[in-house]
């Protein structure tokens, strides 16, 4: 009831100061409300930063040169075959050599510690994954030859050669093709690598332009922005940096040890992005640029196929979320961005 009050209450009197560009959220404090005296209370709000527009048109842009070469297409070719290849066991008689896998039952004991031990365990000997160089200790080895690694912090593993396995990868020919996908040649296989290879060439080309674009404009237009704005972006910031970080697996000390550094990181770039936000919205300003009503539409309905959901259902969501400003927002921005690109002077490397 009380919240109805005073978001009423706002909303008439800010209705009477149109002339006010108010950012984020009002701040309300110092609420009073008695039955003998009327609703009272403090808000505070910012003010959306007063400038001129700065040099938006006819930027000095540079795109990388991104060619779609033979040697990337047989990378591709190389990779595919890895995930096709498979492990078949050696047949002659011989030791263990870099790069095999060896067939083994491996027991692990730790200090004051049951040893614990695991069957038929697959031990890949890539040595140049493996930079303690522990592995280099089964080179040679042979069934049913058992020998002892020494570990890191008295841990060791004792091993129980079983056999040797081989990977065995598929010939590169129109069989592997069709095994891939739905491909009738090795020919068209290399076409479809080809295109994708253009189109993330294109893509990678695109958003490099568009950072360059947003950096120089950052730079050059001078003015400040609403002090609460950037420090509410820079918890976010810092949040989402830190939880990036333990799903990388990085340890929460770690995390915590970098504290000083991602919250300095994390001021650092909510002050460009709050001022990007407004740079863009002068220009969107300045072209009337705005999002229709059927592009809003047609951006919740692809939102719905992708969630697997009714429009009904994002539409909802988005506005008990209060997201619906934000993807009005990416729209503007999306044509913002386009019309910066479209009008700059953009030359290949």
């Amino acid at each position: 009831m009380l919240r109805r009050l005073i978001g009423r209450s706002l909303d008439e009197a800010l209705g009477q100061r149109k002339e006010l560009d108010l950012v984020g959220r009002p701040q309300v404090t110092d609420v009073k409300l008695d039955e003998k005296q009327p609703l009272t209370y403090t808000a505070r709000m910012e003010v959306a930063p007063q400038f001129s527009a700065g040099k938006y048109k006819g930027l000095k842009l540079t795109r990388p040169k991104n060619e779609v070469t033979e040697e990337s297409v047989n990378q591709v070719l190389e990779q595919l075959r890895q995930t096709q290849a498979i492990l078949k066991p050696v047949l002659e008689d011989r030791p263990a050599a870099a790069g095999d896998f060896i067939l083994a039952d491996v027991t692990e004991k730790r200090p004051n510690q049951p040893a614990r031990k695991q069957k038929e365990v697959v031990i890949h000997l890539d040595l140049e994954k493996n930079p303690e160089g522990e592995l280099k200790g089964l080179l040679g080895i042979k069934a049913p030859e058992s020998r002892v690694l020494a570990l890191k912090e008295g841990v060791t593993l004792t091993v129980e050669a079983k056999g040797l396995k081989a990977k065995e990868v598929p010939a590169l020919d129109d069989a592997f093709a069709k095994s891939v996908g739905a491909y009738d040649s090795l020919e068209q296989l290399k076409e479809a690598i080809r295109k994708d290879a253009g189109r993330h060439a294109e893509e990678t080309g695109r958003r490099a332009v568009e950072a360059q674009a947003l950096k120089q404009l950052e730079e050059s237009w001078k003015f400040e922005v609403p002090p609460s704005l950037v420090a509410s972006q820079a918890q976010r910031n810092l949040k989402e940096r830190a939880m990036e970080l333990m799903q990388q697996g990085a340890p929460l000390p770690e995390v915590q040890s970098q504290a000083q550094q991602l919250t300095e990181q994390a001021q650092q770039d909510a002050l460009k992005q709050i001022r990007l936000f407004f740079i863009l919205r002068k220009i969107a300003s300045a072209e009337n640029l705005t999002a229709t009503e059927q592009e809003v539409e047609e951006k919740i309905r692809s939102l719905a196929v992708r969630m697997q959901a009714t429009v009904e259902q994002v539409h909802k969501d988005l506005e008990q979320r209060e997201l619906m400003e934000e993807l009005v927002w990416g729209i503007i921005r999306g044509k913002v961005v386009e019309l910066i690109i479209r009008e700059a002077d953009v030359v290949g490397s």
